[in-house]
């Protein structure tokens, strides 16, 4: 061997001495970087979550779903006055916002908010369902009024 080869071969080992650290702290930022993406889902999807059950219990939309279970459940929906019908459309509309923002898939773990609300989510749309379909048919309505409620109260009844 002669001295060139015999100084590459050094050279070529010493590189590699090198580069093996460095690959192994490479993939270790990688393995660090991607556990602290996983986190930082996680972070979000929880602050998700979180932010809808601060919308679905303000002391309005509480008051509003109590009305409606309470009160509009005794009276057949001809008998109610504008303050039922305002109990009821805002408890339409924030189920169906919320049923929109999972519908949407903007929230994994759904299953959260169908698990904990279904009772009063199936209850309220059962309430609400002539109403509902009175709203559609009327001048300017929609049979898409309100859907994502329905699909919410699709899903809460398989669960």
């Amino acid at each position: 061997m002669t001295n060139y080869e015999t100084w590459t071969l050094v050279v070529q080992v010493a590189v590699a001495l090198v580069a093996l650290p460095s690959m192994y702290l490479v993939v270790r930022q990688v393995v660090i970087l991607t556990a602290q993406l996983k986190a930082t889902q996680q972070a979000s999807e929880a602050q998700s979550i979180i932010s809808i059950v601060e919308f679905l219990q303000t002391s309005q939309a509480r008051d509003a779903r109590q009305a409606v279970r309470a009160t509009l459940s005794t009276l057949h929906h001809d008998q109610w006055d504008a303050t039922h019908v305002q109990h009821a459309s805002l408890t339409c509309a924030n189920y169906d916002v919320v049923a929109a923002l999972l519908r949407a898939d903007l929230i994994k773990n759904k299953h959260i908010i169908i698990e904990n609300w279904a009772p009063s989510i199936k209850h309220c749309h059962q309430i609400l369902a002539p109403f509902i379909e009175t709203k559609r048919a009327q001048p300017g309505g929609d049979r898409k009024y309100w859907s994502n409620f329905d699909w919410l109260r699709d899903q809460c009844s398989q669960v």
